[in-house]
């Protein structure tokens, strides 16, 4: 047979029961073709790569990524790493000064913990340096934002709004609970042209394939008003050099069956942040023990979606990170599957972060995928310090993405970026659970590797075709300069780096 491509002298990793491994794979008609050891010198092929040893991995995925809103950060200022408000201000008013008079000026990437006034600036100290542009600035959770005078007109926030700061009864512009700050960014981001929404979702797939994702379930129509971004993915998602799972953002079921999808939800929002306070927890916050979060939503309304989905036999999945907000969700799982039966639909909760031993048994016996992000505490939360420890306490920080109990529980975790909230670097990610900064949730390679392959794929209803490098699935691989198991126990681990992206057979990104 000749090859359409042969990578050889490799380190392949296929992920299969047996965890083989091999040295070379022929693809054809981009499938995986041959697996094999030793010599293959003689094997004919149309492009042949000697990888000299590197490592070859099942094509990685990301379970949990927002396309819109991750184009719309690579597009905007960064306020990540600002210590001012004073600083806000100067980086956004040089943005502004080389916009063209009522274009969107958008700052991301905001924390207000992070700034010494420990708060959003509001309307009239942004209308200070841009008052002819709408302008708006996101938190890193997108849970919270600000916008000046001129975005408030667009964004058509209601003043009676839970989340609406107020001073002497007027609104500040900013807005700090899912009801007020997705309302604002769902009609500023609908305000903007269609072409500019397709330039952030290739931006956003570009960036995927950069970092060795072939594939990524990502969630359409919650940010943008109109749907632009869901019928845009529809239509174009070829163009795309990632594969894209879309999941429908609405409560309306009939919507998406409408559609023909497969799957409906995402990051429906049962309750919302530890940064905002919006997190819904059993117990007050360690910061302000006045509040123990929100949960946005009755049990009938959470009820009427999962069952509607059930009953029409689609994967459902909503946004549940603090304890009390996971035991609406799964308890919901739990009454819907009884009065209906099990069936094979992969339902979800997204990011699962803060759960109790029983919901973690409770979601191993129905079933339910964990769908979490490891760079969640890879960023905020150390064996002593860190962000989730100020907010929460040092007891209910260590309680924040257990990944040990979870797997040792008999749950099937799949990984994601929740990007723009945290970076897509699935490498990053499969470091951070294997070496993180607080090792009370520190797991072995194989659990990470399967977090975004195998569990990945199968979260995907993919198994059958990808996750896995196998004789007649997609040769989706992903190759990287060091092997992790290698350098599991050492810093080391950190620095590995995507040299290929390749989804069925065609390179999508060569690290030049």
């Amino acid at each position: 047979m000749k090859y359409d491509l042969l990578f050889k002298n490799a380190n392949i990793i296929t992920m299969d029961k047996s965890l083989s491994k091999y040295e070379w794979v022929g693809v054809k008609d981009g499938k995986i073709a041959t697996l094999g050891l030793g010599d293959i010198s003689n094997a004919e092929s149309a492009m042949a790569i000697d990888l000299e040893g590197k490592t070859i991995l099942p094509g990685l995925m990301d379970c949990h990524s927002h396309a819109v809103a991750k184009g719309l950060c690579m597009n905007s200022v960064n306020l990540e790493n600002v210590k001012s408000i004073e600083e806000v201000l100067s980086l956004l008013k040089a943005e502004a000064d080389s916009k063209d008079s009522g274009e969107w000026v958008f700052g991301v990437s905001f924390l207000p913990q992070y700034v010494k006034e420990n708060r959003y600036p509001t309307r009239y100290e942004l209308d200070s340096i841009c008052a002819n542009n709408p302008l708006m600035v996101t938190a890193a959770t997108m849970h919270g934002c600000a916008i000046n005078t001129k975005a408030m007109d667009i964004c058509q926030v209601p003043d009676d709004m839970p989340g609406v700061e107020k001073e002497n009864g007027i609104p500040l512009g900013i807005y700090v609970s899912d009801e007020s700050s997705f309302c604002a960014m769902h009609n500023a981001l609908g305000s903007l042209p269609a072409s500019v929404i397709w330039k952030y979702i290739k931006d956003w797939a570009e960036n995927c394939a950069s970092k060795g994702i072939t594939v990524a379930h990502s969630f359409f129509g919650l940010f943008v008003k109109g749907n632009t971004d869901l019928k845009l993915v529809l239509e174009r998602k070829a163009e795309l050099p990632v594969e894209v799972l879309v999941f429908y953002e609405t409560w309306k079921v009939e919507d998406a069956i409408a559609l023909g999808l497969p799957r409906v939800g995402g990051c429906l929002t049962l309750d919302g942040s530890p940064f905002e306070l919006t997190q819904a927890n059993f117990e007050p916050y360690a910061c302000d023990p006045s509040v123990r979060g929100v949960l946005y939503h009755n049990d009938s309304e959470v009820y009427n979606l999962v069952s509607k989905a059930h009953a029409s036999n689609m994967q459902v999945t909503l946004h549940a990170v603090g304890d009390r907000a996971i035991d609406q969700l799964i308890y919901t799982y739990n009454r819907v599957i009884k009065e209906q039966g099990k069936k094979d639909l992969r339902h979800r909760i997204e990011h699962f972060c803060m759960p109790t031993q029983k919901q973690i048994e409770m979601a191993a016996e129905f079933g339910i995928i964990l769908s979490m992000q490891p760079g969640f505490t890879y960023l905020w939360d150390k064996a002593e310090g860190g962000n989730y420890e100020y907010i929460l306490g040092r007891e209910k920080a260590n309680r924040m993405d257990p990944f040990p109990q979870i797997l040792k529980a008999g749950n099937i975790i799949c990984a994601g970026s929740d990007s723009p909230v945290t970076m897509i670097d699935p490498l990053k990610d499969i470091a951070a659970c294997v070496n993180g900064p607080n090792p009370i949730r520190n797991i072995s390679v194989d659990e990470a590797l399967k977090m975004l392959t195998v569990n990945a794929a199968y979260a995907g209803n993919l198994e059958k075709f990808k996750g896995s490098i196998e004789v007649g699935k997609d040769a989706d691989f992903t190759i990287i300069n060091k092997d992790p198991y290698l350098y599991a126990n050492t810093e080391e681990i950190h620095d590995m780096e995507v040299l290929y992206t390749i989804r069925e057979g065609k390179i999508m990104y060569q690290k030049l």
